[in-house]
This record gives structure tokens, sequence and C-alpha cells, in this order.
């Protein structure tokens, strides 16, 4: 038997459930025809080499605490009742045009925000992110209203903003129901911490 087959056998239970199928359908081919193109040894031995990290902190990767996020968990796990994936998209406020998307990196329930290598090259940009993710934390409700008054685009569901009511609101009635927001005047008093 091959030894990075074996490896990767030994590794399975280990390799995330999204790649697990991926790495299952590699071995399975390996068993059957005897051997694997070129590009898929190198998938053996990088899911193999992933799950042998996996758990282990990534301390190349600057990381930053910006508060914690339950009250947007709190929305999330609220809208998980009508949606099977709840999403909030963000903007800063010089941000590019809606839809000129750019991923900042991950936030933990914690708070602790790991950069992407986009934002940890640029200075600038990460202070910008980092305020933007303490006004999150703070008052994920006032947040998404913010992005949809400055997009003109509901930061759950991306839709544009028809009607004067949605628009001065920042997001339209439909996800104000399904993440149990305000809806009109009520807004700026709310909290969902």
């Amino acid at each position: 038997m091959n030894t990075q087959i074996e490896n990767l056998k030994a590794a399975l239970p280990r390799v995330p459930a999204r790649q697990q199928d991926f790495a299952g359908s590699l071995i399975h081919q390996f068993e059957r025809k005897g051997d694997l193109s070129n590009k898929q040894w190198y998938w053996v031995q990088k899911l193999a080499e992933d799950a042998e990290f996996a758990g282990v902190p990534d301390f190349t990767k600057e990381t930053e605490t910006v508060g914690q996020m339950h009250g947007l968990i709190k929305l999330f796990e609220t809208a998980k009742e009508h949606l099977k994936y709840p999403a909030i998209a963000l903007q800063l406020p010089d941000g590019g045009p809606y839809g000129s998307n750019v991923w900042y990196g991950r936030v933990s329930p914690d708070g602790v925000w790991q950069k992407s290598g986009a934002v940890e090259s640029d200075l600038a940009m990460s202070r910008k992110v980092q305020t933007l993710l303490k006004a999150l934390s703070a008052d994920p409700a006032g947040t998404a209203s913010a992005y949809g008054k400055l997009t003109g685009h509901c930061c759950f569901c991306r839709r544009k903003l028809e009607d004067e009511k949605s628009t001065a609101v920042g997001y339209g009635p439909v996800c104000a129901k399904h993440y149990n927001l305000p809806y009109g005047s009520k807004v700026s008093a709310f909290n969902c911490n």
C-alpha cells in the first residue's frame, strides 16, 4: 500500500467534514486504479497535513480582539428559524461600490478577529475594519441599519431597498421579521445584546 494514502486514511477522522467526501474519493480512486494524477497526489498530501494540524492555532496570522459577537449570534439564531444560511454583509464608509466584496478575515464568537492577508498588509485598512467590527459587536442592529443606509441594500439579503421606509431603516420588513429587528422609528432604541 502507498504511505501517503495510508497517512490520509489515518487522518480521515480529523479532516474537516466539508472535505471528507473528497478525501474518501481520493482513497477510493487509488484503491480502484492503483494511482492518482499529480493534482490528486497534491490533495492527498495537503489533506493529510491539514488534518495533522487541525485545531492548532495559526500563529503566523495576526489576531485582534474586537468585542464579543453574542448579539450578532443571537440575531443569527433567531433568523435560523426562517433561513437556512443567515448572513450579514458590511461595508466601510469609504469602501468600494456595492458588490465589490473583500474578505477581511473571520471573527470568533468571543470577538477574536483573525485578519486576512489583505488587511494585515494595510494598517489603515486594518484600523477601519477594526472600528467597523467593534461597532458590530456593540450594536449589531444599528450597524445593520447603517449598512443599508450607506449602500441602499439590505445587509442581510443584499436586496436593493426600494421603498422610503426600508431606506430610512436600512433593511426591509421581511428581514426585520426574520432577524426579530424593529422596523420603523423604534430602530434607534433597539439593542440585541
